[in-house]
């Protein structure tokens, strides 16, 4: 019998759901939350779909774990690398709840490529994983293939004028949930979990639109669907963070350079730049003439890295290529972290990041230390200076010629700390959650409610835990190689917006 069911729904919070809720446009949700416990949840900071879903899968906050962004910058190495799976050095709750002798079904967890071999099932999900070798056991991807059954949209979503895109991208969620249901069905086990991760790349691109409603809508149904065909399951809906409507860019690079901590090198490749030639242009039009793959395999290497990623310039790799390591302090990856070149400046950059202003209003609503925002073996390898986004600001890490501050472009809404957090099922009499509930209490309250030992390593604390005590134990090993995505998984990233 299913004990419990975790549904993860990318980049939720109840400020983004409250209007549709008021209007009775989600009633499953709504009813969830008068039977159950629910509050607002804390992500770790830059709160990013990575690292965020395995700092829920493994109870850590990123400084435990080695991944900080979708990118990490070694400034001594001058070199990039994207995470994937087994970039994050901690076992996860299924490890415990399979020690304890229970199965799980892992479905859609962002950063889950390639899969781990788990007792139960897993499929890898997020905007990290291949269209192949995505399953274990390997003969769920047979089966999932017969029905076509796809990992990302057959054409993505570049901007907010893709609305035909768009409109795939809800066919999808309802495929993904029908999947899931049937995946449960046919191969029952103990715990499991359903991320729903494309819905956020909706909300950045149209925000609250009717697209993102109508997704919204096919999710609450599916819920609802989940509720009742399991009834005597614990059900809680969770998120990796929020997500608010946005008003700036700030492009961080085009800010360090102005201030002088950055020094960029010009060449032949800023005059594809200037007449408007990019990497996104050629490949819509490629597309649309249908000769994508012949461009891509008759253009040489040469010219493919002189062309800029799209109107915002230089991304990835390319962004090192441009950068005058010898006379730069620093570098700005995307959504709030920035890498010192010279660490000795750390000071003087704080405090002009806390000063930093566009019309009176504060680019940075919090600037942490390394040391301040992470604790662990792992936090000599973070950005030396992480800052929260204030709310309608989106930061860019793009190279390029940009000004500091431009109005909200392609993306409509940024990610936020603030995402939520629903338990029902479990009896809550007298009983609340903590009003700092990170999530990374996510983990170790399920293994607590499930009676499987807490492990000492875990960052988080159970929550709603009556009146059993909570039994502890030694953390289980990590043993893995690291591992980075290739281009085509990049590529992918830059698509959606997430590599600048």
């Amino acid at each position: 019998m299913t004990e419990t069911i975790v549904l993860g729904l990318d980049g939720a919070n109840w400020d983004l759901l409250e209007p549709w809720l008021e209007d009775g446009d989600l009633p499953n949700i709504q009813s969830l939350r008068e039977e159950g416990t629910w509050s607002d949840m804390e992500s770790c900071p830059p709160p990013v779909t990575c690292p965020n879903w395995r700092c829920y899968s493994t109870g850590k906050n990123p400084g435990k774990l080695g991944v900080f962004w979708w990118e990490k910058i070694d400034t001594e190495e001058r070199t990039l690398t994207t995470p994937t799976s087994r970039s994050f050095k901690s076992s996860n709750y299924w490890d415990y709840l399979n020690d304890a002798g229970k199965t799980v079904g892992i479905m859609n967890l962002p950063m889950s490529y390639p899969p781990f071999e788990v007792d139960g099932w897993m499929v890898a999900g997020g905007p990290g994983s291949e269209q192949e070798d995505y399953t274990h056991p390997s003969t769920i991807e047979d089966e999932l293939e017969a029905r076509d059954y796809r990992l990302h949209p057959e054409i993505p979503v570049t901007s907010n004028e893709d609305h035909e895109a768009a409109s795939a991208i809800v066919d999808l969620i309802d495929d993904r949930f029908d999947t899931f249901r049937e995946l449960l069905a046919d191969r029952p086990v103990d715990v499991a979990h359903l991320t729903v991760f494309y819905v956020n790349v909706l909300q950045h691109f149209f925000w609250r639109d009717d697209v993102t409603k109508r997704a919204w809508k096919v999710i609450d149904e599916h819920i609802g669907e989940v509720r009742d065909a399991y009834p005597d399951a614990t059900l809680y809906l969770m998120s990796d963070h929020g997500c608010t409507d946005v008003d700036t860019v700030f492009h961080a690079n085009s800010w360090l350079e102005q201030e002088g901590y950055l020094v960029t090198e010009t060449g032949a490749s800023d005059t594809f730049s200037k007449v408007g030639i990019n990497k996104k242009r050629v490949s819509q039009l490629a597309h649309r003439l249908g000769v994508h793959g012949l461009v891509t395999s008759l253009t040489p290497n040469s010219v493919k890295d002189a062309v800029p990623e799209d109107e915002e310039g230089f991304k990835r790799e390319q962004k090192l290529e441009k950068v005058d390591w010898e006379r730069s302090d620093a570098i700005a990856s995307g959504q709030g972290l920035i890498y010192l070149i010279d660490d000795s400046r750390t000071d003087d950059l704080v405090s002009d990041l806390e000063a930093l202003k566009r019309d009176g209003r504060p680019i940075a609503s919090a600037v942490y230390r390394r040391e301040e925002a992470y604790k662990g073996d792992f936090v000599d390898e973070a950005p030396e200076i992480i800052f929260d986004q204030s709310e309608g600001v989106h930061t860019s890490g793009a190279i390029g010629d940009n000004p500091v501050f431009s109005d909200a472009g392609k993306w409509k809404a940024e990610n936020v700390r603030t995402g939520l957090f629903l338990a029902s099922g479990i009896d809550t009499t007298d009983e609340s959650l903590d009003d700092e509930l990170s999530i990374t209490d996510v983990a170790p309250t399920l293994l607590h409610q499930l009676g499987v030992a807490v492990p000492t390593d875990m960052d988080g604390e159970p929550q709603l835990t009556g009146d059993r005590s909570i039994e502890l134990r030694e953390p289980i090993p990590f043993a893995s190689i690291d591992a980075t995505a290739d281009d085509e998984v990049a590529a992918r990233l830059e698509d959606l917006g997430y590599l600048e």
